[in-house]
């Protein structure tokens, strides 16, 4: 088997959390395995967005926290991959933030008004769904 390409072993369509997987970890400059399931509870580690005012949150960083500086500060937010999860989060109070997707199921924007609050959205089927969160309002 040591002579076989990851291309030419069998595809597994099925996996248990028991099974492993091969990891190139670069901190290490070596191949190592994990289980499938140490690989998907492994939590984001990263620096969030920071955003102040009105602007962009990126598609990147899974979390962008939100700076109100002003009344109604409009971020945007493109569309993003199948199964994206993006979560939106007002840190420091000037005034309300309104997250406005590109496409938004069920809506136009979502609201959030104090320190706090909280959208948690999916991109699924060409559009942003919001899937949970805290304080905010849906117009």
């Amino acid at each position: 088997m040591a002579d076989l390409r990851i291309t030419e072993l069998n595809a597994l369509t099925i996996t248990a959390s028991t099974d492993e997987a091969l990891v190139s970890d670069t901190s290490a400059a070596e191949t190592k395995k994990i289980t499938i399931e140490n690989l998907f509870k492994t939590p984001y580690v990263g620096t969030p967005q920071a955003l102040s005012g009105a602007g962009t949150a990126n598609i990147t960083a899974p979390i962008t926290n939100c700076t109100s500086s002003g009344a109604t500060q409009v971020v945007a937010l493109a569309n993003g991959a199948q199964g994206q999860v993006k979560i939106c989060s007002h840190t420091v109070d000037g005034g309300s933030v309104r997250i406005t997707p590109t496409n938004l199921d069920g809506g136009s924007y979502a609201e959030l008004d104090a320190v706090g609050d909280t959208v948690v959205l999916l991109f699924n089927d060409g559009a942003w769904q919001i899937i949970g969160g805290h304080g905010y309002t849906v117009t």
